[in-house]
């Protein structure tokens, strides 16, 4: 999954999370709805989705409207002022929103662009944050370990989490609550479970949430209509 900071398009974050047990019919309601970059239903039915949006309230009295409830936590992250991209930045994130492990071939076919321009500008974005790859999480992989999200909610650090629950990644982080979202390999769900019991218990941690996905969608035409928007604002800009 392409993940773009949402200050490019001078967009909050914010991460809203339901409790309760939702049908694939309600998780598709939500996804339909105005600013949703994803949706996370998971394995015992609740949902946890993203907006990009400039009008929290409004975005989320509309969710609330599909889902019947309000939000039970919410983490937001306010859009910051950013430096601006160039058409040929927006272009790339563009190529990539469908497929974001696409070829490098592929990506010089996709954009039109040289490799030394591709290769400049996707390693800034990259670097930068501008732009990042999550993984769809929740799954097992070949050899058995489990890949997990936990969503640690207090101002420990990254450091004092590793110490604790090993090989992890911070995916993303919120200000408002402190709130950190990690990824992390266990061998077992038992080594899973005794982790998070000794996390809990840590200086700095309100409370831990390990929850596995169902079902990922991934709105690829929001990404595609704010990447372009952009593309055009800037191209009339041009002819001025």
């Amino acid at each position: 999954m392409l993940v773009i900071d949402s200050s490019v398009f001078d967009r909050d974050d914010v991460l809203l999370f339901f409790d309760g047990e939702y049908s694939r019919k309600t998780v598709l309601a939500a996804f339909a709805a105005a600013d949703v970059t994803w949706v996370a239903w998971k394995v015992d039915g609740r949902i946890h989705l993203r907006l990009w949006t400039k009008n929290e309230r409004e975005a989320t009295a509309n969710l609330t409207k599909i889902l019947g409830v309000r939000p039970s936590r919410r983490a937001f992250k306010p859009r910051k002022r950013q430096a601006p991209l160039s058409i040929t930045d927006l272009s790339i994130m563009d190529a990539l929103v469908d497929n974001p492990k696409v070829t490098f071939g592929e990506l010089l076919k996709t954009t039109g662009l040289s490799p030394k321009t591709v290769r400049k500008h996707l390693n800034l974005l990259l670097e930068t944050k501008t732009i990042s790859i999550d993984p769809l999480l929740g799954a097992l992989t070949d050899s058995g370990e489990l890949i997990y999200p936990l969503v640690v909610d207090g101002s420990v650090s990254m450091e004092d989490v590793r110490k604790i629950m090993g090989e992890s990644a911070q995916t993303h982080h919120t200000l408002e609550p402190p709130m950190k979202h990690v990824l992390c390999r266990a061998s077992s769900l038992a080594d899973v479970i005794s982790k998070t019991r000794v996390l809990e218990k840590a200086q700095g941690v309100n409370y831990v949430t390990i929850t596995l996905n169902r079902e990922v969608l991934v709105s690829t035409d929001l990404r595609h209509s704010l990447i372009r928007e952009e593309i055009r604002k800037l191209g009339k800009n041009r002819k001025k």
